[in-house]
């Protein structure tokens, strides 16, 4: 791809405008409360949209054409779950952590259970989440790199260390405004690919639906008890939910916006704003993945049965192999604003969150002594050392690339999301078991955890022909971590009225469930 002036000004702009709001917001940083919460005066709408920004990173971005493209649309059934998702999070997650108010989510379980319990969680969060941020650094680099040959390492350390700096100078405010900036350019260019081939070919969504369904990619099995399917109705919406409930309430990543805004409303509002967003820009980039399929049939001279054979085995390619070729200039600049866009929205969110619970968790001693700005000072050290640690990471995620045949949506599921589910459940056992102590809750993570381990490498573990889908790791890993702990809690003694009333809990079955 041979970028012209305008691609350049437009990537330049982008750049230079996540510079300044990092420049901009660094004026308004006193404290580690402004630092890391905003002063908890996050309009709700920024929070909303900055949840799905960073939710939403590159990987999510390049594998949604690409997930369309192979496999059809069953994926994205999925989102028929947000009709539960938003209530649950509203009226069990968010009151929860809107009650104490805590700066870490991971305080509440310090509170509910014990020191172990917190440390064990905040751990978790950090490693998994430096890996996240390696891996969305790795791939938005990689396809620049393949887009315009630019230096993989090169593109690497400009990504990583660009957004470090406008994060660790900004705070959360820059994270969020950033954000808004970002889901715009996000946004836009899944806007462009369907109106370009739109354009290009004449024909609409209603055409590139017809050839996608005589290709077979609309149909969608509801439900089957073979659980090496790869997506089912059912399988793929248990799947988004319990995600959903586990992020919002147990990642200080998304836990955060909503931590950052003024009220209990405010924080459900966000909530809201985050469904509607994440249903419109996953919708559109699903339209993108047809409409590509569309245009490069339409080129192939293939029957449409060869075509959907031979283009399987590219599908996460296809989108940035049209930027580069097909795009006219300044939309090409556009587009690849966007993956820079995905990329860097979501590491910045995860460098800023990593900063806060290092500090809050780990050192909290050494914070209170170190008086400059209220601790902004070792904020802002930890915040530019995570970064500097996910381009590391970015380098070790390239070596594990080369050693799996996994597309992006399955090293999403296997790899990035092992811990999701058994650290969503250690929060929910605290909310809805009052039994349930430190002991019962610890031995259920670990449990739910052997089980993801066990379903997301089963090919490998048992030595199956096909390993069982990757739908079904956080619904099965959460059941047996939330149950076990439940069932254990009976083994161990339980915790104090004290120690549940200063969580805003209750004793002695006069929770949600009497566990």
């Amino acid at each position: 791809m041979q970028l012209h002036f305008l691609d350049f000004f437009v990537v330049g702009a982008y750049l230079g405008g996540m510079i300044f709001i990092g420049v901009w917001f660094s004026r308004r940083q006193t404290s580690r409360e402004s630092y890391f919460l905003g002063n908890r005066n996050v309009h709700w709408s920024l929070a909303g949209i900055s949840s799905i920004a960073t939710l939403l990173s590159t990987i999510t971005y390049l594998s949604t054409p690409g997930e369309v493209i192979k496999f059809g649309i069953g994926y994205y059934s999925s989102l028929f779950a947000l009709v539960l998702v938003v209530p649950l999070i509203n009226y069990l997650v968010i009151p929860t952590l809107m009650r104490l108010p805590v700066t870490s989510v991971y305080e509440y379980l310090e509170r509910r259970f014990g020191s172990e319990t917190r440390t064990t969680a905040a751990s978790v969060f950090v490693l998994t989440r430096l890996l996240w941020m390696g891996m969305i650094i790795y791939t938005a680099s990689l396809a620049v790199t393949e887009m315009t040959g630019w230096n993989l390492v090169a593109v690497i350390c400009i990504m990583g260390l660009l957004t470090t700096l406008y994060t660790t100078m900004g705070g959360l405010e820059a994270v969020v405004w950033s954000d808004f900036v970002q889901f715009l350019v996000l946004a836009g260019g899944a806007v462009v690919i369907p109106l370009y081939v739109a354009y290009q070919t004449g024909a609409g969504p209603l055409a590139w639906w017809n050839v996608f369904s005589q290709a077979g990619r609309t149909e969608v099995p509801v439900f089957s008890w073979d659980l090496t399917l790869r997506v089912t109705m059912l399988g793929i919406i248990l799947d988004n939910l319990v995600w959903n409930l586990c992020t919002h309430g147990a990642d200080q990543v998304a836990a955060q916006r909503y931590l950052s805004t003024a009220s209990l409303a405010a924080a459900r509002r966000a909530v809201q704003v985050f469904a509607i967003c994440n249903v419109g820009l996953i919708a559109l980039l699903a339209l993108c993945g047809m409409a590509l399929f569309y245009f490069d049939f339409g080129r192939s001279g293939l029957s449409l049965a060869e075509f959907s054979t031979s283009i399987a085995a590219t599908a996460d390619n296809v989108m940035p192999r049209f930027i580069a070729t097909q795009l006219p200039n300044g939309v090409s600049g556009l587009l690849l604003a966007a993956l820079l866009a995905a990329a860097m929205s979501s590491v910045g969110s995860g460098i800023n969150s990593i900063s806060t619970v290092v500090v809050t968790d780990f050192l909290p001693r050494l914070a209170e002594k170190n008086k400059t700005h209220g601790g902004l000072v070792l904020a802002m050290s930890i915040a530019a050392l995570s970064g500097v640690a996910a381009v590391v990471f970015a380098y070790l995620v390239s070596a594990l690339m080369q050693r799996q045949d996994w597309n992006l949506v399955d090293l999403l599921e296997r790899v990035l999301q092992l811990c999701v589910a058994p650290l969503g459940a250690l929060f929910l056992s605290g909310i809805l078991f009052w039994r349930v102590s430190q002991k019962a809750a610890l031995l259920g993570f670990t449990l739910g955890m052997l089980t993801s381990i066990g379903i997301s490498f089963s090919r490998e573990i048992f030595n199956l022909e096909r390993g069982i889908s990757f739908m079904w790791i956080m619904p099965v890993s959460f059941l047996v971590s939330l149950m076990s702990s439940c069932v254990l809690s009976y083994l161990f003694t339980p915790p104090s009225r004290e120690q549940l009333v200063q969580v805003g809990g209750t004793y002695k079955g006069q929770g949600p469930l009497n566990c």
